[in-house]
């Protein structure tokens, strides 16, 4: 189940990424007519709530993962009754 989520996930979290820093670079070097419209500024913020959300869930489908690599809390053994 988390990793058929995942493959949803990733590209989308990916994708969102990648928008929000094209939109930034365009909003503040993109060409006279775009730089610092009101348009790209709009597009960064909605993008990157949209990211900061995605990431979350992310993060939630990942914890198992990120507590045995990145905290190294491995899963406590039942002793057999």
């Amino acid at each position: 189940m988390k990793n058929t989520a995942l493959k949803f996930i990733n590209p989308i979290l990916a994708t969102l990424f990648l928008l929000t820093i094209i939109v930034a670079g365009l909003y503040k070097f993109g060409p006279a007519a775009w730089r610092g419209t009101e348009t790209l500024a709009v597009m960064h913020q909605l993008s990157g709530i949209l990211f900061f959300f995605v990431a979350l869930i992310h993060i939630y489908l990942n914890w198992a993962w990120i507590k045995t690599n990145i905290f190294g809390i491995k899963k406590k053994k039942r002793a057999n009754s």
